[in-house]
């Protein structure tokens, strides 16, 4: 319980660290200055985690890991919409 309740709690801060750039980057149109690599590669890390999670069945893993692909996701797909 104890290790779910530390998985949940990390994956959490992670998954909404980029929050606050998406919703600059929403209210602004801008996102210019966001790196389209870092945010593929972060995409790419979180697909991973989530497959992990999948395979040795971590419930905190996937739903968290999932979380930040999505995250991640908007975030790309405002760089495309948004893009001059």
């Amino acid at each position: 319980m104890i290790p779910d309740l530390i998985g949940f709690a990390a994956g959490f801060l992670i998954a909404i660290s980029m929050i606050p750039q998406v919703i600059k980057s929403y209210k602004t149109k801008s996102v210019e200055d966001i790196s389209f690599l870092m945010l593929f590669i972060i995409m790419l890390g979180t697909a991973l985690w989530v497959i992990y999670g999948i395979l040795i069945t971590s419930f905190p893993i996937i739903v968290m890991d999932g979380f930040g692909f999505f995250v991640n996701f908007v975030l790309i797909y405002m760089k495309i919409k948004y893009r001059k």
